[in-house]
């Protein structure tokens, strides 16, 4: 009995898959066309990082 049970689970799951597979219609796309996306770019060749100024620098010695 559970083998009979489990091969028509089994038909019925891989049925309903290939029904899921063949109902997707092609073509008939009626969703709004996407505009195309626009990526905005910095165009500076020079770009560097910015200086890390948290670090403490080293005290000028005073001049003799």
């Amino acid at each position: 009995m559970i083998k009979l049970f489990r091969e028509l689970l089994v038909i019925a799951i891989l049925g309903t898959v290939s029904v899921g597979a063949f109902a997707q219609k092609k073509g008939q796309d009626k969703r709004p066309p996407k505009e195309p996306v626009k990526v905005i770019t910095n165009d500076r060749k020079d770009q560097r990082p910015p200086r890390n100024d948290n670090q403490q620098r080293p005290k000028p010695r005073p001049r003799p």
